[in-house]
């Protein structure tokens, strides 16, 4: 019988797997959320991904980041000299819970073109960035939730440094920034990731929400400096007229996104037969309905302040209720999560194709 040969995974099942092993344990995205210094997500959000994850679903931002990885990979090699390869999934041993998939690795040690300047491994985590985060970065160093997401791999691999490849699309503008491992600021993040795995992924009992003081850090700054123009120089007269040109082309997208509304809006009227595919004048437009976005209302089960229910354990089982009992009283008053999910009204997307011929 003929050997057949492996199946060749494609990216839908690919992602698929990905995000089965990044709900299985606490990876490195996770840790600021936990912590509370990461201004996009919280631990609610967290518990919500590993007990009742809803559909995937990436922003402009998350897919651009995903897009770009490779050339961001690349700008590293060449700027620094180092080598890279693929990271790989990690799970610590001892604590099955604590997981990770670094981006690159980079390796101690390189061939011709490459430069042979470190003598151990280290991490790389690579980042996209819009002009104003990438502004914040360059005078206030890391965001918090981006060291503790390093500090998390680094532990995990047991490497002594990592490094951050930051890249802002417009303008073309690249920074990196160099991390040494902090033993004592990684014990301190496992012990807070472990009571969350145990008290409220394992318990199912979801958290209440609280910036976490895990001690002063160290201030990552960028390894390039940030340029200052000096009052009347010729590069500041040149940086002006620059600076000129990026707002009226701003200006000029903002007139662009109007038209293209505008006539959208054309296009939808002489849609008559409703939702479907029309083609004509060189271009395939697809016009469909979405259901609604399902999002979770963090604010409303907030308002309610939910107690903690380990802390109501305690004091129950001090006035002298015996275990069955709490269990009972636990039961009849756990929330519904359902009854704080959201779902949006359903809306109409129009997307054009150019069907022409090159």
């Amino acid at each position: 019988m003929a050997n057949r040969r492996p199946t060749k995974k494609t990216p839908e099942q690919i992602r698929k797997e990905f995000l089965a092993r990044r709900r299985s344990g606490l990876g490195g995205s996770d840790v600021g959320a936990i912590m509370g210094v990461d201004q996009y997500k919280d631990g609610l959000d967290v518990y919500l991904d590993k007990v009742d994850p809803g559909p995937d679903f990436d922003s402009p931002a998350m897919e651009r980041g995903r897009y770009l990885e490779p050339v961001v990979s690349k700008l590293y090699e060449v700027t620094s000299g180092r080598r890279l390869q693929h990271g790989k999934f990690r799970r610590d041993q001892k604590n099955k819970h604590l997981i990770g998939s670094p981006d690159r690795i980079i390796k101690p040690t390189g061939r011709k073109p490459y430069a042979a300047d470190v003598s151990s491994p280290g991490i790389l985590e690579i980042k996209t960035a819009n002009r104003f985060v990438l502004k914040k970065m360059k005078e206030q160093g890391l965001p918090k939730n981006y060291i503790l997401q390093l500090q998390h791999y680094m532990g995990l691999s047991g490497t002594t440094w990592g490094a951050f490849a930051v890249l802002c699309p417009d303008p073309w503008e690249f920074l990196t920034f160099t991390v040494e491992f902090d033993q004592e600021l990684y014990d301190r993040v496992c012990d807070v990731l472990q009571r969350f795995w145990e008290d409220h992924v394992q318990a199912e009992v979801p958290p209440i929400p609280k910036p976490i003081d895990y001690g002063d850090s160290k201030e990552i700054t960028a390894d390039t400096a940030v340029t200052i123009f000096d009052p009347g120089s010729t590069g500041l007269v040149q940086w002006e007229k620059s600076v000129d040109l990026f707002r009226e082309a701003n200006a000029m997208m903002k007139l662009g996104t109007e038209a293209k509304e505008f006539a959208r809006a054309q296009m939808m009227e002489q849609m008559e037969l409703g939702h479907g595919i029309y083609e004509g004048a060189g271009a395939r437009v697809h016009y469909q309905k979405q259901n609604g976005r399902k999002t979770f209302m963090q604010r409303e089960l907030r308002a309610i302040q939910p107690l903690d229910p380990i802390a109501m354990a305690t004091l129950l089982e001090k006035a002298g209720l015996d275990l069955d009992t709490i269990e009972t009283l636990f039961e009849n008053a756990r929330l519904n999560l359902d009854d704080f999910q959201k779902i949006g009204a359903p809306f109409e997307t129009v997307r054009m194709y150019d069907s022409r011929e090159e």
